[in-house]
């Protein structure tokens, strides 16, 4: 046998060698060997937007294995949505990897507080102190001293999303009083009962020619259920002849007070 022939035969032999030791590599790999063993990189899907369980489930049937992360509350997406994951969509990972994800926690629900009977620089450092905006600030008639928070827009204890816009609303100070129908009383009453909504300027002008009873109110200026402004003047005109120490009609009537 020539040197060629037995070079030959040591080629067939060691071809035949190496592919024996590559079949028996694939039967140990695939046979023998338990799945997962050999390891495979698998391109990480994106499943933000998604529901958590929705999201496990697709992340499961390419190898990969969910895990709930951090939760935070947000105002747009629904509890449970998934929000961001730990491995970026795209990348390749080994598969069995975890995948993070962060899950909405939904809107965070705060009832507004109290502010009632503070100042309005308190009521706004409180509200933005407990995560809401502060909107609007209104005057309504009160009782309370002027300028004292007398409620808010929501209610206090209203249930409200974070963040959200609460209106201030301040006393603009009692209400003006308003004028009381007189019509047909006798002066005396009529003069207490503007005495006890707190008119003081009270003008009497006799009518001789007056329809009703003498002593009786005629006519009132202004009519009954208009506002009465503080210091306003209140003119009653009364039945009956004027006493004898009035001016005279073309003089101003006096004022007489209560």
């Amino acid at each position: 046998m020539t040197w060629r022939n037995r070079f030959r035969s040591s080629l067939v032999y060691l071809v035949a060698i190496v592919a024996g030791f590559s079949l028996a590599y694939l039967l140990v790999a695939f046979v023998i060997f338990p799945a997962g063993v050999i390891p495979r990189d698998v391109k990480v899907p994106n499943v933000t937007g998604l529901d958590f369980d929705e999201a496990a489930q697709r992340l499961a049937q390419v190898g990969f294995r969910a895990e709930q992360g951090e939760q935070r509350y947000n105002n747009s997406a629904p509890k449970g949505t998934v929000l961001e994951q730990s491995l970026p969509p795209g990348t390749r990972e080994g598969l069995g990897s975890k995948i993070a994800l962060v899950v909405s926690g939904g809107q965070r629900m705060v009832a507004v507080p109290t502010v009632t009977g503070m100042t309005r620089i308190e009521a706004q450092v409180l509200l933005e102190k407990e995560g809401f905006d502060v909107g609007d600030v209104s005057e309504a008639p009160s009782n309370a001293p002027r300028g004292t928070v007398i409620g808010t827009r929501p209610a206090a204890g209203t249930g409200v999303a974070i963040p959200s816009t609460v209106g201030i609303i301040l006393s603009g100070g009692a209400p003006a009083p308003s004028m009381p129908d007189v019509m047909g009383r006798d002066v005396a009453a009529a003069r207490q009962v503007l005495t006890q909504i707190g008119v003081r300027n009270v003008q009497i002008v006799r009518d001789p020619n007056g329809p009703g009873a003498p002593g009786t109110v005629v006519g009132q200026t202004p009519v009954g259920g208009a506002t009465i402004a503080p210091g306003m003047t209140v003119q009653l005109r009364v039945a009956g002849e004027p006493a004898v120490d009035q001016a005279p009609e073309s003089a101003p009537p006096p004022v007489q007070q209560p």
